[in-house]
């Protein structure tokens, strides 16, 4: 009897913990699937355009279950921002870090963000278009929040040209310097392909970048 009791008991919990496991998972699928609706109407109308009632239509969602998850939409965007910028530094880490060679290094950091960013397009339009234009008042906080990570792509970038400085490979400019003007280039050519729904991809203007950079435009 003792035994048939404990039987019960470790079924009854394993099924609260399956039943536990279960809503957890559709909870995070539920703010997935928000995230990406908000992405993709941030993109389409701008963070002032949007609101979080079309966010909820694109999502299928009712106003309510979004404000279940975020508070609004300022929320939305922060996250959006913070988690894509974040992820997208660590791919590109890990991409880049087992490359030896510097000019190969920097060659493979370009084409693969020439990647992400065709592959999240969306995210980019947002970034680049919306960013220096919030009218709410963590704009600031969250400014400083991305000014922090691009001081950690900077910092990536310096610690390349300080390494080709010293065997050689670049002039010796201050690394800082380099790593802006690097920065400065490839972004022009980003926010081109993204503002004019470009046909062409972005990949096939890695090497007019590089090349530009490594060598000028001087005969």
């Amino acid at each position: 009897m003792v035994h048939k009791v404990n039987n019960d008991t470790d079924i009854n919990k394993r099924s609260v913990d399956v039943i536990q496991r279960r809503k957890e998972r559709e909870k995070n699928q539920r703010r997935k699937k928000i995230l990406k609706a908000a992405e993709k109407v941030f993109a389409k109308r701008g963070f002032q355009g949007a609101t979080i009632q079309e966010i909820a239509l694109e999502a299928e969602l009712s106003v309510g279950t979004i404000y279940n998850f975020f508070s609004g939409k300022d929320a939305l965007y922060s996250v959006i921002l913070i988690s894509h910028l974040d992820e997208m530094r660590e791919k590109v880490l890990q991409h880049i870090t087992p490359i030896i060679n510097v000019k190969e290094r920097l060659k493979a950091m370009l084409f693969f963000q020439s990647e992400l960013i065709e592959k999240n397009r969306n995210f980019f339009i947002i970034f680049f278009r919306d960013q220096s234009r919030l009218p709410w008042a963590p704009a600031k906080d969250l400014d400083k929040e991305v000014s922090m990570r691009y001081e950690r792509f900077l910092n990536t970038l310096q610690d390349i040209f300080e390494e080709g400085i010293e065997k050689g490979i670049f002039k010796p400019l201050p690394p800082e310097d380099l790593a802006e003007a690097w920065g400065g280039l490839c972004h022009a050519f980003f926010f081109k392909w993204l503002t004019e729904k470009s046909k062409w991809p972005l990949k096939s203007k890695v090497m007019t970048i590089y090349e530009i950079f490594m060598n000028g435009v001087g005969k």
